[in-house]
């Protein structure tokens, strides 16, 4: 169990009127199988009964901070690393579900690999009920997005290499890099932190195994805000290709990543460390 002066693992959560999700994701948490952890809560000024919800819970190892006024998701995530006082931070959004392992499995892996800045996992899509049927029925199939293992600053180019929500990292590391969410790239401000850690010549790595369901429920921001990821999405690809190549390239298309990382679960080869 934690104690309240050492957690191993900061688990950082970001919440903006996450209502109908936000228990089941604090609930994920707390059946986790490695129990040296803080979750902190971070509510960014949310309009519906997200803080009601929150504080409901009762277990020591959480922490609920409020800010008077919303911030935006760059500036919660900062704010909510500064409060981080594990050897690992784990983020997670508010509507995505850690499956029970994902601590211990990251925080074995970061503990035997002193090499690795920052790991994240492959990760499986779904739907809630609340979502239309049409939905449910095309992204319940079983839908797995298979990131690369050892990613490169050439991966990142073609699209974001770690899967956030799946993301544990060395806090003194990224410190000491002074790393941070930068808000100019919001809503893609995750795919930007890869890209400043990979810059910084630090080792990325994805554990080829389902650590995290992932709410796909139509909903989401990214999905919200079309125009707003793809601008995030060429800013922090153009800085990518100003470290890489002299000369302007075409960017690489997204349906392509999706050939390259989307596969059925049984359209993945068997393996024993694999769901």
């Amino acid at each position: 169990m934690c104690t309240s002066n050492h957690p191993y693992v900061s688990v950082l959560v970001p919440v903006y009127n996450a209502a109908p999700f936000i228990a089941a994701t604090i609930q994920a948490v707390l059946a986790q199988t490695f129990e040296n952890f803080e979750l902190i809560l971070l509510d960014d000024a949310s309009t519906d009964n997200s803080a009601e919800i929150i504080k409901k819970f009762t277990d020591p190892r959480i922490t609920f901070v409020q800010n008077k006024h919303n911030l935006g998701i760059s500036a919660s995530r900062n704010k909510l690393a500064s409060l981080a006082r594990g050897k690992y931070v784990a983020v997670l959004d508010h509507d995505d579900l850690c499956l029970p392992q994902r601590l211990e499995t990251q925080v074995n892996f970061l503990d035997t690999h002193p090499e690795i800045a920052m790991v994240g996992s492959w990760f499986e899509l779904f739907c809630p009920p609340e979502a239309s049927f049409v939905r449910r029925l095309i992204v319940n199939l079983g839908w797995i997005w298979c990131q690369p293992e050892f990613p490169t600053l050439q991966d990142a180019w073609r699209g974001n290499v770690l899967m956030h929500s799946t993301a544990m990292y060395r806090r003194t590391s990224f410190a000491a890099h002074g790393l941070c969410y930068d808000p100019a790239c919001s809503p893609a401000e995750d795919y930007d932190l890869v890209r400043q850690a990979l810059a910084a010549g630090l080792r990325l790595a994805n554990i080829p195994q389902v650590l995290l369901r992932y709410n796909f429920y139509g909903g989401n921001f990214s999905l919200r805000a079309k125009a707003r990821m793809r601008h995030a999405d060429r800013l922090v690809k153009s800085r990518i290709a100003a470290l890489l190549y002299p000369q302007p390239r075409r960017r690489y298309p997204y349906w392509l990543v999706m050939l390259e990382k989307l596969r059925l679960k049984f359209m993945i080869a068997k393996r024993k460390d694999n769901v």
